[in-house]
Parts: structure tokens; sequence; C-alpha cells
């Protein structure tokens, strides 16, 4: 059986009742144009368990079948380690992090975009 999308879009469909989209962007409050951001990227991250776990995915019905145990094991990086931006901030985050970031930058990115949000505070 073929896979007729990217892996990571089976598990972002499963994930993605839960997640807690916010109402506004963390940085300047707009509610306009809203992004949900992963600091951790869902794509790396997949490419990483599966490397780690030795598990090859040769269809559909097997990432069916695993992605439930990757979402329980990476709750924090799921759920918690991510925040809703407007559009224009998360676009600036990419610009700077590259349009995949890599997982090693997570802390940077949340650092960065804390430092966004005191800079935009004090304007």
């Amino acid at each position: 059986m073929e896979l007729k999308r990217d892996l990571v879009k089976y598990v972002r469909d499963k994930a993605k009742s839960k997640y807690d989209k916010g109402t506004e962007c963390y940085i300047c409050k707009s509610t306009q144009n809203l992004d949900f951001h992963h600091f951790h990227g869902l794509t790396e991250l997949l490419e990483i368990w599966l490397r780690k776990n030795k598990l090859k995915i040769t269809g559909e019905e097997d990432i069916l079948n695993l992605r439930e145990q990757f979402i329980a094991e990476h709750t924090k990086e799921i759920y918690d380690a991510a925040v809703t931006l407007c559009h224009e901030h998360h676009m600036k985050l990419h610009s700077i992090y590259g349009k995949r970031p890599r997982v090693v930058t997570a802390l940077k990115q949340e650092r960065w975009v804390s430092i966004q949000r005191d800079k935009y505070g004090m304007v």
C-alpha cells in the first residue's frame, strides 16, 4: 500500500483536535490570520522517533497504527511546546529559523518569541 500524503499529516490529523489554539497572537495580541506553531517540528520529530525505534512505514496502515504511540510519547512537544502566532510573526520566525526549523532550535525559537513579546509590549 502506498502513502497518499506526508507521514506527518497523519499524525497532525490525529493530534490537532487536542491543540490548545489561542485566540490571539502570543506576541502582538492580534486576532487575525492566526497560525499554530510547534517549536519542535513534527516532521523531524517523527523521523527521529522512527529511526530511534527502528520502525519502517511501508503504507498508510503502518502510520495509522503507530501515530497514537508517537503522540503519547511526545505530548510535551506536540501540545505544550507550541504557540499561536499571527501569520506575520509566524513568517518572521520562519525567516530566521528556516522553513522547517530543526528540533535543536526549539529553545531558541521559544526565546525569540518571548523576546518579541517583551519588545512588542514596550512599544
